[in-house]
């Protein structure tokens, strides 16, 4: 019985140092493991919140209210493992004590307390871009690389060659279909890999538009473009179309192309009137009013519901409300997303070699 005891007594000695050998080797994956864990639940809960804020500016310009933007500088985690391990022999006589006691034990403790600071949006740079035309190079590379560039010509573009794309219909302004007849030219040439933007590698900022004409098929199409635009065809239909484009309201007299474009500002504009306000709010007189909308707000809706939705791409609770884009609006989805990376472009130009610091540092701990 004694020599049953000591080896029993050796075993559980040796079963519970392999176990911590074991957990103390564990411990060295215990990096990966957190970025597998951490890295997407901070990058959703980012993301997540940046629209909410976004939304949330929106509402706020509708109530007539200051709306602002806080965005995260950083995330710094500082991850702390612990393990601990225990042994309880049992003293005497076998029968007194089996069953009863757990001969050894091990544990390893996870503890994450993360570090979050937050800049303020603002200053005179930011405000200056977020009021700017949006440049051409963006609107280039955009319309050029998507898939379907139309809604990105509608929501970005406000006049081409003097043919208008309006934010709101005032009283004199009525819908001029050319607009939409050029847009769905535009988007049909390029996606058939017909239409091109291009970057003068000379000057810096000058674009021109290049039309392939080597294949069949198009000619319809290039004409009408081209008529629309009010330019004159090339005298050899062999020959490639290469048009420039400026940031100008008429281009034609040259030869060219003009574009206005919006600004960041223009777009959350057109969302604000796209947000549905009760009925109490709007005879209090505590709302903006807006005109009829153009074209691109015409399809945009954010609507409000009493209780929380179940089906949003983004909500937030305001006025005793929930505000927020339906899941199935699949234009209003594009649109706020198209907002979304105008608006961080905005902020991460204004951002580069800021010397302002953080001002709100939250540690966060359990």
């Amino acid at each position: 019985m004694k020599l049953f005891h000591i080896h029993s007594c050796i075993l559980q000695k040796l079963v519970s140092t392999s176990v911590l050998v074991y957990l103390l080797a564990g411990c060295t994956t215990l990096g990966p493991t957190a970025i597998r864990s951490g890295r997407l639940a901070y990058n959703n809960a980012i993301i997540e919140t940046e629209n909410q804020q976004m939304l949330m500016v929106a509402i706020h310009n509708r109530y007539q209210e200051r709306g602002n933007l806080l965005a995260v500088a950083s995330v710094t985690a500082n991850v702390r493992v612990r393990t601990s391990a225990g042994i309880q022999p049992g003293i005497g006589n076998e029968n007194n004590y089996a069953g009863n006691l757990v001969p050894f034990s091990a544990g390893v403790f996870y503890e994450e307390n993360p570090t979050i600071s937050y800049t303020p949006v603002g200053g005179e740079k930011y405000m200056r871009q977020l009021f700017s035309p949006v440049p051409i190079s963006i609107l280039a590379q955009l319309t050029g690389t998507l898939s379907d560039p139309a809604p990105f010509y509608n929501s970005l573009v406000s006049s081409v060659n003097g043919i208008y794309n309006p934010d709101f219909y005032h009283a004199a302004t009525e819908p001029d279909l050319r607009f939409s007849r050029l847009v769905a030219i535009l988007a049909s040439l390029t996606q058939a890999q017909r239409l091109h933007w291009l970057e003068d590698p000379k000057q810096d900022g000058s674009f021109s538009i290049h039309i392939d004409r080597s294949r069949a098929g198009f000619e319809t199409d290039i004409t009408k473009l081209l008529a629309l635009l009010g330019l004159k065809p090339p005298k050899d239909p062999s020959d490639a179309i290469i048009i420039p484009v400026t940031l100008a309201l008429d281009r034609r007299s040259k030869g060219g192309i003009g574009i206005t474009t919006r600004s960041v500002w223009d777009l959350v504009e057109i969302l604000t009137a796209s947000i549905e306000i009760p009925e109490k709010d709007q005879k209090n007189g505590i709302t903006a009013s807006y005109p009829p909308p153009g074209p691109v707000g015409k399809t945009l809706r954010v609507r409000r519901a009493e209780d929380r939705p179940k089906h949003a791409s983004v909500a937030v609770k305001y006025r005793g409300g929930w505000f927020y884009i339906d899941e199935k609006n699949q234009a209003t989805k594009q649109y706020f997303r198209l907002l979304g990376t105008m608006w961080s472009v905005t902020i991460a130009e204004t951002s580069v070699n800021s010397s302002a610091s953080p001002v709100l540092t939250v540690p966060v701990s359990r």
